[in-house]
């Protein structure tokens, strides 16, 4: 018998395999920002001399924008804060709005192959032909959108974990950027599936042999000793592979001038660690060390959808949107409780029993 889980979950694995439905690119309100994000127009222009380009405005930012480097400082403290690059902070800071100037304009250029090294490529290479599931892990560092682009010219499909590729292309610059996200997925035939509530989905796609790429850095509720300090996160990729046996494979996507590079790490096998969790420590360990070798080219942790501003040199707390979500489902829960509590009394004074003191523990 089918159960409403199987059926809603055969359903779900049948859109995940259909190619990614392409849009149109919506209106934009300026001239300016339609020139920007026309791949017409992009491909047109060296990508050498836009990267050379976005460099140049980086520094010119930095230079003239007070807000910007503040912006910038904050997002550094919060990744190197208690780690051995501390003191780096104002340069990184620079850096790092040059480094998020390449990264957009790398976006809107020609998609090409990224560039792998020979223990890279074998690495990659022999987690493919494993005839396991491969969950690739990745960080949000350098243009990372590619990284995929590797699997794709070994001949493998990527079933990528997104909250925002599939959402309304509204008009506007966003809009035009999932565009452009859906039409690069579907010429590198990569999948999206929504990330929220997706854990059943991929799952059952690791099972069947796979690829399936993920983002590490991201909130949850595992705290983590991560970058000098205690960092809330999510820990979906080692539950993943451990419920399913699959190889994890740490992805990094780097920058050498305006060529695009992927660095794949050892393969991590849950079948040779002890448990989820010491799977989830190693997988850390990997994504530390990437991360603070180029620290400039993580996007801001703060940002909306990651830590939203929770983010410190301290520790990255969970949002506090989702603490506001927790608080709120406390209280209800609360209320519900308090409420059957006063249902109870009512009932036992009614029946001539004393009601429950509101300082004891019945309830």
């Amino acid at each position: 018998m089918v159960t409403s889980t199987d059926a809603e979950l055969t359903v779900a694995l049948r859109q995940a395999r259909s190619p990614v439905e392409p849009c149109r690119a919506p209106p934009a309100a300026g001239l300016r920002t339609r020139m920007a994000t026309s791949t017409r127009v992009r491909r047109l222009l060296p990508t050498g001399l836009m990267v050379r380009r976005a460099e140049r405005q980086g520094r010119a930012v930095w230079a003239r924008d007070a807000e910007e480097r503040d912006r910038a400082r904050r997002a550094m403290e919060a990744i190197v804060g208690g780690t051995e690059r501390a003191h780096e902070v104002e340069s990184l800071a620079c850096q790092h709005v040059v480094e998020t100037k390449v990264r957009k304009a790398l976006f809107w250029q020609p998609w090409t192959s990224p560039s792998l090294e020979e223990a890279a490529s074998e690495r990659l290479r022999g987690a493919l032909h494993s005839g396991r599931g491969v969950l690739l892990s990745a960080c949000h560092c350098g243009p990372y959108l590619l990284g995929v682009s590797a699997v794709a010219a070994l001949g493998r499909t990527t079933y990528s974990a997104s909250s925002w590729a599939l959402l309304p292309p509204m008009p506007g610059y966003w809009g035009r950027r999932i565009a452009r996200r859906r039409q690069e997925a579907r010429a590198r035939d990569e999948r999206i599936v929504h990330s929220a509530g997706s854990f059943a989905l991929l799952k059952a796609l690791l099972e069947e042999g796979q690829v399936v790429g993920v983002y590490f850095a991201m909130p949850g509720s595992r705290e983590t000793h991560f970058l000098g300090k205690t960092v809330m996160l999510a820990s979906g990729s080692a539950r993943l592979a451990a419920a399913t046996d699959a190889l994890v494979v740490p992805i990094r996507t780097r920058r050498v001038a305006h060529r695009v590079w992927v660095d794949v790490g050892e393969p991590l096998d849950a079948r040779e660690l002890d448990g989820e969790e010491e799977l989830h420590e190693a997988l850390a360990a990997v994504h530390e060390r990437w991360i603070l070798e180029l620290p400039a080219s993580m996007e801001d942790p703060n940002r909306e959808g990651a830590w939203q501003q929770s983010a410190t040199a301290e520790a990255w707390l969970r949002p506090e949107r989702e603490h506001a979500a927790a608080r709120a489902g406390l209280r209800r829960g609360l209320i519900r409780r308090q409420a059957g509590t006063s249902r109870r009394s009512s009932t036992s004074t009614s029946a001539g029993s004393s009601a429950p003191s509101p300082n004891s523990s019945a309830g």
